[in-house]
């Protein structure tokens, strides 16, 4: 395959099913969508809440996500972004490294970084 082909197959890989963080009024059906699809898929995991979360975030979306700390905003920023089992796996490992509060918080939030992803407290 030449270079520009391999440009273009990557480039389509990544937009391919890809849900901005952000919605607009025009978009909600594509967020509702991904929503009830994302919902759907985490229903038969003993986790579901985490596996939603999840999903969404492999899907673009910011989600509020309850840590040992309190809760939190994660973003995906790595391109393309990971699968919702992988997103999983690293909530769950960064979470299970946490304590509690603020430094909870911040335990995550350093645990989650260096794996792609944006953390955002409130503090």
């Amino acid at each position: 395959m030449t270079r520009s082909a391999l440009a273009t197959l990557g480039a389509l890989i990544l937009l391919a099913g890809c849900a901005p963080a952000t919605t607009s009024t025009a978009e909600a059906p594509t967020e509702s969508k991904d929503r009830a699809e994302c919902k759907e898929y985490a229903r038969t995991f003993e986790h579901s809440g985490r596996m939603k979360d999840a999903c969404l975030i492999s899907r673009g979306y910011t989600v509020s996500y309850s840590t040992n700390g309190g809760g939190v905003d994660v973003t995906a920023r790595t391109q393309p972004r990971p699968a919702a089992d992988v997103v999983a796996t690293d909530l769950k490992a960064c979470n299970d490294q946490a304590g509690m509060g603020y430094t909870g918080r911040l335990q995550f939030a350093r645990c989650m970084t260096p794996r792609g992803y944006a953390v955002r407290s409130g503090d």
